[in-house]
């Protein structure tokens, strides 16, 4: 199948009244629309937010804060996230099978410690931190070919190399193990027997429709990072 997703996954987080977080979030003019299984609610229209829980860890499903994860420069709404869940991981997930665009973005106790994201026109544009456990099984299938790119040989087809925008998608499988203890394409309690509840919302100011700007190279603490949004 093809997954969407534009999710954001809360580690541990301590119960508290979902409307509340969502308004000061920023989240105005809140209209319930009705709970929705995890499968359905990842992958958000762009005027509705999905929350709910799953084995102890708060979900927000959309789009435009999913994607804020990414940018340069930490957002006002990604801000507030950390400021109200200080002590904690906080990770945004992407998926976007149409064109290959995958991503994920971790805060660890308001710092951010891990970013990569990459679609099949732009290859991997956006790169942060050390890997983590779950990426290395992967990465260690792979080699860096001519222009930096990294190629995967897969034990599944050892004759056949990928491209990363290829096995993107499998990277943010493994992060989600991280969280949930099983990955997301074979996690059948978060998948279908996890429901969130639906909201249409007033957009907020601060998450604005993102238009791709052309790409472009920095270094962050000597680390490469890439502007996609």
């Amino acid at each position: 199948m093809g997954w969407k997703a534009a999710t954001i996954i809360i580690q541990d987080a301590t119960p508290a009244n979902n409307e509340e977080i969502l308004t000061t979030l920023g989240f105005d003019n809140l209209q319930f629309t009705g709970d929705e299984p995890f499968e359905t609610a990842m992958d958000p229209e762009e005027d509705k937010v999905y929350i709910g829980s799953c084995k102890g860890n708060l979900l927000i499903c959309a789009q435009e804060l999913s994607m804020q994860f990414f940018d340069e420069e930490e957002t006002a709404a990604v801000r507030t996230l950390t400021q109200l869940f200080p002590r904690t991981e906080i990770c945004s997930i992407i998926l976007q099978s149409t064109v290959n665009l995958w991503g994920y973005s971790i805060i660890k106790n308001t710092q951010k410690i891990r970013t990569r994201a990459g679609s099949a026109d732009e290859g991997t544009f956006l790169e942060y931190g050390e890997p983590l456990e779950e990426e290395k099984e992967l990465l260690s299938r792979s080699t860096i070919g001519e222009g930096g790119n990294r190629i995967y040989i897969l034990h599944d087809q050892p004759g056949e190399p990928y491209q990363e925008d290829q096995v993107g998608e499998n990277l943010v499988f493994a992060i989600t193990r991280r969280y949930f203890g099983e990955e997301l394409d074979s996690d059948d309690e978060l998948l279908f027997e996890t429901t969130l509840a639906g909201y249409h919302f007033g957009k907020p100011a601060d998450i604005p429709a993102s238009t791709p700007p052309p790409v472009q190279q920095e270094t962050v603490a000597g680390k490469p990072w890439w502007k996609f949004w």
